[in-house]
C-alpha cells in the first residue's frame, strides 16, 4: 500500500472534492452551486478542508469549520464533512484526516471538535466511537 499524503484542498480540486461529496451523500449535486458554494467556502478562513491523496489520486477529504460557540464560551471545531473513496477504506486514512482536523482545531484553541452523521452509518458510528468520539447530542432537522 502506498503512503498516503495530505494537502491542503484549492480550488483546482472542485472535480475531485465534488465527486467524494456525490459518493458521501450517495446522489448528485447541481454543480453550478456547488463549485458557487465551495469557492466561497474556500475564502472563509475559518473553514479547512484537507485532501489525501494515494498515488497522486485524490481519494479523501475532510471539512472542518471552527466557529465560536455562545453556549461554550469557546471555539470548538465541527467536522463538516469526511468521506473516503469505498476502494481506499479501511487503511487509515480516515484515522489520519481526523488527527489532523484535531491538531488544526487545537492549535486553533478549540475545545472539542464534534460531529454529526446519519443514522443510517452504523459503519461510521463505530469508526467514530474507534476514534475516541462520544455519542452526546441528538441532532434535529427539518427541511424547508
Amino acid at each position: 500500500m502506498s503512503v498516503c499524503e495530505l494537502r491542503r484542498a484549492t480550488l483546482y480540486d472542485t472535480d475531485a472534492v465534488y465527486a467524494l461529496i456525490c459518493e458521501l451523500k450517495q446522489g448528485q449535486f447541481d454543480l453550478q452551486a456547488f463549485s458557487a458554494g465551495y469557492a466561497a467556502n474556500l475564502q472563509d478562513p475559518n473553514m479547512h478542508y484537507q485532501l489525501a491523496l494515494l498515488d497522486g489520486q485524490v481519494i479523501g477529504m475532510i471539512g472542518l469549520h471552527l466557529q465560536f460557540h455562545l453556549h461554550h464560551a469557546n471555539w470548538i471545531g465541527e467536522i463538516q464533512e469526511l468521506v473516503v473513496m469505498p476502494h481506499a477504506r479501511r487503511v487509515k486514512i480516515g484515522s489520519q484526516l481526523l488527527a489532523w482536523a484535531e491538531k488544526v482545531a487545537r492549535q486553533a484553541g478549540a475545545e472539542m471538535t464534534e460531529l454529526s452523521t446519519s443514522v443510517t452509518r452504523h459503519n461510521a458510528h463505530r469508526f467514530y466511537l474507534r476514534e475516541g468520539y462520544e455519542q452526546s447530542h441528538f441532532r434535529f432537522t427539518k427541511a424547508l
